[in-house]
């Protein structure tokens, strides 16, 4: 099974939201790279039936850009991954809730009947950005997640979003015009309107 991750790459008939999910730690590189080439549908609907062939011919690009850029993008999936620089992230990880978040948490998971459960924070390919932000509890720990406390609420950080997570705050707002968590995160380049989404 593992020899068929390494040996698995992207083609022209790859679907577009398929290739973010290849090779989940290298998801926000290869989302940067389309974004970057032109390429913005990764997190609308059309992502999900559109093959790259026909997103970059669509938008006007050549063969030899097409084929440019496959080239380019299974690079990027044979590199190495970097555990040092995992373990550096690891290390001086931080991840920080407002005390109006860490009171919603509570108050969630009591109305769950979750008070022993984990808020558990990760980073998934989605979203009109790219990326989108996913909160859930979990009764058991996740392999390889990061665990803490903060305020008397067990928290988990997904593996493969510790690069990207780090140093964000969560807060949470109630206002007549919106309600729900928002996310502050110094490793976004940009963000959308709906605070839930990012690249």
């Amino acid at each position: 099974m593992a020899d068929q991750k390494q040996v698995q790459k992207i083609s022209r008939d790859t679907i577009i939201s398929q290739i973010l999910e290849i090779k989940p730690p290298k998801s926000k590189l290869l989302t940067e790279m389309l974004l970057d080439f032109g390429i913005h549908c990764i997190g609308c609907g059309a992502s999900t039936f559109e093959t790259l062939g026909q997103g970059v011919l669509g938008h006007g690009y050549s063969e030899d850009q097409l084929n440019k850029l496959v080239e380019d993008l299974n690079k990027v999936l044979e590199s190495e991954d970097e555990p040092s620089k995992l373990n550096t992230v690891t290390s001086d990880f931080k991840l920080t809730l407002t005390e109006k978040a860490i009171n919603k948490v509570k108050e969630a998971m009591k109305q769950r009947e979750k008070e022993n459960s984990t808020l558990r924070v990760s980073v998934l390919a989605g979203g009109c950005s790219g990326f989108m932000y996913d909160l859930e509890f979990v009764d058991n720990p996740v392999e390889g997640d990061l665990n803490m406390k903060q305020d008397g609420v067990n928290l988990a950080v997904a593996k493969d979003s510790m690069e990207t997570l780090n140093g964000i705050t969560i807060d949470f707002i109630d206002t007549l015009n919106e309600s729900g968590f928002k996310f502050e995160n110094p490793n976004a380049s940009a963000g959308c309107g709906c605070g839930k989404s990012f690249n």
